[in-house]
């Protein structure tokens, strides 16, 4: 891949209740921006929830992929997506969960890209702090 292109992900997950919450803290949970806000995700027909969003890609200089674009949080080589829950009343956050984008590979993009359908990744039961913990992405069915 020459340029950078657009490539359509999706996260969802089952409930928004956060792993922790020792305060009771009311919360507002979604998608994060680099610029810290979040978004509020869409329930679907069988009651998760998905968020529906793009990245940019292109290859680095050793060939792998980079992402870009608002939601690409982390460093070049190692790029990962947020899913936030943070405190209203003291504006940190409680919990946050990676997607890790670095386990995106060439044929899923191009797949993706091709079938012109999102990569998806299901967040549900996913703890806070879960490392590097792999991310199972697949096109989607829809």
């Amino acid at each position: 891949m020459a340029g950078a292109s657009e490539l359509r992900l999706r996260l969802t997950r089952a409930g928004d209740a956060p792993a922790t919450n020792p305060l009771a803290d009311e919360y507002v949970f979604g998608l994060q921006d680099t610029k810290q806000q979040i978004y509020a995700a869409k329930a679907r027909a069988d009651g998760t929830l998905a968020w529906d969003f793009g990245v940019t890609v292109k290859a680095a200089a050793n060939g792998r992929p980079v992402f870009g674009g608002p939601f690409a949080s982390g460093p070049a080589s190692d790029r990962f997506v947020y899913v936030s829950w943070r405190s209203l009343a003291r504006g940190d956050y409680i919990n946050r969960v990676k997607a890790r984008l670095s386990d995106l590979d060439w044929p899923l993009i191009e797949a993706a890209q091709a079938a012109d359908r999102p990569l998806v990744a299901d967040l549900t039961g996913r703890a806070p702090g879960g490392g590097r913990v792999p991310v199972v992405w697949r096109v989607a069915d829809d």
